[in-house]
């Protein structure tokens, strides 16, 4: 890609809020890659940190007004909703602006009511992990990875191409999606599996766990690894997605009661025939 506004690392400054794994990752690329980097992180001993292994320069008691002032907004989704007024005089200062949530209706809508729409837009790197906090973040997270760009009436192309070239340097590669089939999309391909992974180890809870653990296999342990992500992250995804995942919650339960249906039928063929239908479907997915 054609660089035009990171092309001259002298006169941007990044003020990246929230040092966690995605914010964490972001600082040390960038910082890597030779630009500035300010962080905004309640976690003292983090920022701290940052600071003396120089991924980052300072606080927001370092802005330089003669630059300009590119903002990353890396916190969890109620907790930018929460905190978006305390951060408005960022915002109007900044040249370029966006989030990394997996959720984006409530945002938007925050931005629209601050007439931030020209600056601010909504992305979302497709690069998370079950571990989560400054401590897990990597400068190589984003590499080879995509990051989704939701646009909305009122950005400006410019703004879209500062985004586009931000993924870039992180080395991502972006892909367009609107706001609301974004988190249609994202509440099957990355909330419910989520959903589903914590309601099986409640199961087990359920149980007793020295009969099970010692035979839990490497499918079992994968299929749940996503089981051990930040409780208060999913929190606010499933909450502010509601609609959507509660959509796919009544779809996934129709699902299961087919098979139920089958398996208390005793039809075996009609199962079958549904399992080898759901493979191919599978199969497809990986091609």
């Amino acid at each position: 890609m054609k660089k035009t506004f990171l092309k001259n690392k002298k006169k941007i400054q990044f003020l990246i809020i929230g040092l966690g794994l995605i914010g964490g990752s972001i600082a040390k690329r960038l910082s890597k890659n030779g630009f500035e980097v300010l962080a905004i992180e309640k976690n003292k001993s983090h920022l701290n940190y940052a600071k003396k292994s120089k991924i980052i320069i300072g606080s927001s008691e370092k802005i330089d007004s003669t630059k300009k002032l590119f903002v990353i907004v890396a916190l969890a989704p109620k907790v930018i909703l929460s905190n978006f007024d305390k951060y408005l005089d960022f915002f109007y200062k900044a040249d370029f602006i966006t989030d990394c949530t997996s959720v984006k209706k409530s945002l938007l809508n925050k931005i629209k009511k601050n007439k931030l729409e020209a600056k601010f837009i909504l992305s979302h790197p497709i690069a998370g992990s079950e571990k989560s906090g400054f401590l897990n973040s990597s400068e190589d997270l984003f590499k080879d990875k995509i990051s989704i760009i939701s646009k909305h009436k009122g950005l400006t192309i410019p703004t879209l191409q500062k985004c586009k070239e931000f993924w870039f340097e992180l080395g991502s590669k972006t892909h367009n999606l609107n706001p609301k089939l974004h988190d249609k999309i994202f509440s099957l391909t990355s909330h419910l599996p989520h959903i589903i992974a914590f309601s099986l180890i409640a199961l087990f809870s359920k149980r007793k766990a020295s009969e099970y653990k010692k035979f839990i296999g490497g499918g079992l342990k994968d299929f749940t690894r996503i089981a051990e992500s930040d409780p208060q992250m999913w929190e606010n995804i499933f909450s502010l997605n509601k609609k959507n995942i509660l959509k796919d919650i009544k779809d996934i339960e129709k699902e299961l009661d087919k098979i139920k249906n089958f398996i208390l039928k005793d039809e075996g063929n009609k199962l079958e025939a549904h399992l080898k239908k759901i493979k191919k479907t599978k199969e497809s997915l990986n091609r």
